[in-house]
């Protein structure tokens, strides 16, 4: 009895648990948001969900060799589309390209394979290909495609067909995905499925994408050796979807795909042959399309230098590029309560300077596995604009992603950070739509069953997009002995309104240690991003940055931010230049000149100033000794003692105009 008791327990308890992850969805009448979580749960555990056991049937007749699948990855731009796949023996990989599914009339490309031993604990896989096709593709093309990986052998064996639509770039609408994580539920079966209905139900969406955005931790398993080929069993249920071998996909390298190598073998990514921000995955990339620049960082390297090499490359190879996108893995304004407070935070030392610094206009990432948009993020401070269409909004928005596959949600954090717009939580897989046409960009969020997940945002742009702190910090630099007394005042109690608004960030010498220390005994933070030793973020004090944005936390209104912005600029236009020369005869000169006269004799400087209407002053520094009047005539009347206080015995003549002083030294012999 006892025993059936416990029984019925069980199926209630599982019930209401089910109960409470399917009754937060939108299709059941509740909107979107915050929902609270013990920590952490799963979102695809059910093994009754419709078509799961149909599904599952083909999975596993494909499971085995799924981890040696093709994969299409952006080329450096539209006319280029790289390629990668696995396979058990090594030769010389090759793609045929056709626009004719019959390929009476293609070209092959080569391309290079790397020597490999991994195993997904059925298949051993002996070789890493990868084909690069360089400027050759034209917009609005159907190709048709098959791949060799022995395209020397007598008798070469070509894949089955597959094909591609290379989209005209005038506009561009692309899939944006966070942390599938396969395997991260502990059962790879169900977080492939869920991660193959979420790009499905995204197709289904925007049936013409042209990109996968993804931002990291593909996969879950992140140990730095794998005898049971587990990480690339879960490639396999990353690789599965037959969207990958049509739609290409940018990933960016996860926490959980750091330590492997097997990142780089399974992806070709463009623009990385520099090796800039490398762990032992991969490193940063970049690629064009059309009028937009995508970056990809592996924010698993804490090497600011090495990360403002690649971006300032990047933007100087597509200067027109209208829009500047970042794909990284760790959100750094994101809001789970796993790691926006902690790693993720410190890793705001690190990264956010780099998107001010080069204009940055969106930030997607991944990592806490809910969704958040920030307000627009400089240095720091959250300028909140209202509503969700921003017309040249100044800074950076941030995009934290959610989960793709419902693998892991967590909790989010509370309260609610001061730079957070909107979040959502609610246990559902995601993906996000991102659509650029001409000066608009607009994002839209939703869940695996194609409702609305939040609100969309779009971005408006009407001008160049700039950063406004290096106009105030080049103000900041204008030497008060140059301009009249009255504008340089203007202009400094502008910049003191401004700073008292903003605060801005001044030199951070705790990002410094973090970029130069990164992976040495001395680096102040863990392999996963927390001060070391702890699992915690760093101590109040070691970042300017942190402290700003932990401490201070300003947000500001958008017309409060224009108000400082515009007086500081306008100050600066409006500073009135200042001249002063002094002349002996025909000679200059310069504060800290003597001139040595007889006790008696007079001598005439000529000085010349600008603005006229303001006046020269002219002062001695002892009058029974030497004077000089307004029309600049010395008279040395008698020689200073020998104990007189001024240096050398010289009498200073200090000749004034604003800002600008003049000091010589008279000597009477």
């Amino acid at each position: 009895m006892g025993k059936r008791i416990l029984a019925v327990f069980l199926i209630i308890f599982m019930l209401c648990n089910y109960i409470f992850i399917f009754s937060s969805r939108p299709d059941r009448g509740s909107a979107y948001g915050e929902v609270s979580i013990e920590t952490e749960i799963s979102t695809t555990g059910d093994l009754f969900q419709p078509g799961y056991q149909d599904w599952l049937t083909e999975w596993q007749a494909q499971s085995a060799f799924a981890t040696g699948n093709i994969v299409l990855t952006p080329g450096e731009d539209e006319s280029c589309l790289n390629f990668s796949w696995y396979s058990d023996s090594i030769g010389k990989p090759a793609v045929q390209l056709s626009t004719d599914p019959a390929f009476s009339s293609s070209r092959i490309f080569d391309g290079l394979a790397v020597s490999i031993a991994r195993s997904n604990g059925v298949t051993v896989y002996r070789s890493a290909n990868h084909v690069t096709v360089s400027h050759y593709l034209k917009p609005d093309t159907t190709y048709y495609y098959r791949y060799t990986s022995d395209f020397n052998a007598a008798n070469v064996v070509w894949s089955e067909p597959f094909s591609f639509y290379n989209h005209n770039t005038d506009s561009i609408s692309a899939i944006l995905v966070g942390d599938p994580q396969i395997g991260a539920s502990g059962n790879i079966e169900t977080d492939a499925y869920n991660w193959n209905q979420t790009l499905q139900q995204a197709v289904q969406t925007v049936p013409d994408a042209s990109l996968l955005l993804s931002a990291g931790d593909q996969v879950n398993y992140k140990t730095d050796t794998d005898a049971e080929g587990i990480r690339e069993s879960e490639y396999a249920g990353f690789l599965y979807p037959e969207q990958l071998r049509r739609i290409p996909v940018a990933a960016a390298i996860g926490n959980h795909e750091t330590k492997g190598s097997d990142y780089q073998y399974h992806f070709n990514n463009p623009n990385s042959t520099d090796n800039y921000g490398s762990t032992p995955s991969g490193c940063d990339y970049y690629f064009s399309r059309g009028n937009s620049l995508f970056i990809v960082l592996n924010s698993n390297s804490r090497k600011m230098s090495a990360h403002r090499k690649l971006m300032k490359k990047a933007v100087a190879a597509h200067p027109d590029a209208r829009w500047r996108i970042v794909i990284m893995h760790h959100d750094i304004y994101g809001s789970g309560t796993m790691h926006s407070n902690r790693s993720s935070a410190n890793l705001r030392t690190v990264f956010a300077p780099l998107m001010d610094e080069y204009g940055i206009d969106v930030v997607f990432s991944g990592h806490d596995h809910s969704y958040a948009c920030s307000y627009s993020m400089l240095d720091g401070t959250a300028i909140c604009y209202p509503g969700s269409t921003l017309t040249d909004p100044v800074g950076t928005t941030y995009f934290s992603l959610g989960t793709s596959s419902g693998s892991k949600m967590y909790e989010l954090a509370s309260p609610k950070q001061y730079y957070v717009a909107e979040r959502s939580n609610n246990p559902l897989p995601t993906f996000s739509v991102l659509s650029i046409k001409g000066n608009t960009l607009s994002v839209k969020i939703y869940d695996q069953n194609g409702n609305s997940y939040a609100d969309d945002v779009t971005i408006k742009k009407t001008k160049l997009k700039t950063n406004p702190l290096d106009a105030v910090k080049k103000a900041g630099t204008r030497k008060k002995k140059n301009y009249t007394k009255s504008s340089y005042n203007k202009l400094k109690s502008a910049l003191t309104a401004f700073d008292t608004l903003f605060h801005i960030t001044k030199r951070d010498k705790g990002a410094e240690k973090i970029g130069k220390y990164f992976r040495t005994s001395k680096d102040p933070l863990s392999y996963y991003g927390y001060a070391a030793g702890t699992a915690e973020a760093l101590p109040d004090g070691f970042s300017t940055l942190l402290d700003k944005s932990r401490l201070q936390c300003t947000a500001i209104t958008p017309t409060a931010f224009a108000k400082v912005y515009s007086k500081v600029t306008s100050t600066r236009k409006r500073l009135v230049k200042t001249s002063l020369n002094v002349k002996k005869g025909r000679k200059f000169l310069k504060s800290g000149a003597v001139l040595t006269l007889k006790k008696g004799k007079k001598i005439r400087l000529k000085i010349t100033a600008a603005p006229s209407r303001y006046k020269v002053s002219c002062i001695s520094g002892a009058k029974k000794y030497v004077t000089i009047n307004k029309k600049g005539v010395i008279h040395a009347k008698r020689k200073p003692k020998v104990t007189f206080k001024f240096k050398k015995n010289t009498v200073p003549v200090i000749i004034r105009f604003q800002n600008r002083v003049i000091k010589l030294r008279v000597s009477v012999r």
